[in-house]
């Protein structure tokens, strides 16, 4: 199921030509004869998704609630260059990922991996949790004062 980014904006994102190219089906010469898999772009759109949503729950638990209108667009951005890799990167499309498309990926995921290690943030709405990179809200152990002891008598 998607719910950060609609069919529409990753068409933007990506590009109609490019889409039909890797997510298309009928006459190869004729892009008006061309029609998307809808499906499989759909799957693209929801594994990315998920895999953002597996790295992102435990600091941002509000990600769960995030519509396509209240998802910022550097997320989906992200969602975006991790779909299109997914869909050029199939079986079917050998050797159609450029280093263009890769490297997206991999920053994306690179980015990914810090916000769950607490060392980048989402510019998502909610706190991130104990107050981490950069939050408004931490959290300490103090332990307690040994100056009543100390002056006790004085």
């Amino acid at each position: 199921m998607i719910r950060f980014l609609t069919i529409e904006e990753f068409k933007a994102s990506v590009g109609l030509d490019e889409l039909s190219q890797v997510a298309g089906y009928g006459n190869l010469n004729d892009p008006a004869g061309r029609t998307l898999a809808i499906d499989k772009i759909e799957e693209a759109i929801a594994f990315s998704e998920e895999l953002l949503i597996g790295y992102a729950r435990a600091r941002y638990p509000v990600i769960e609630t995030l519509t396509a209108e209240t998802t910022p667009p550097v997320v989906k951005g992200h969602i975006s260059d991790v779909a299109r890799y997914r869909l050029r990167s199939r079986p079917g499309a050998q050797g159609q990922a450029d280093e263009t498309v890769r490297k997206r990926h991999d920053d994306a995921l690179a980015f990914w991996k810090l916000v769950a290690k607490g060392e980048a943030e989402l510019p998502i709405g909610g706190e991130p949790i104990n107050g981490e990179a950069g939050g408004s809200k931490v959290e300490a152990i103090i332990p307690p004062s040994r100056v009543p002891h100390i002056l006790k008598g004085w």
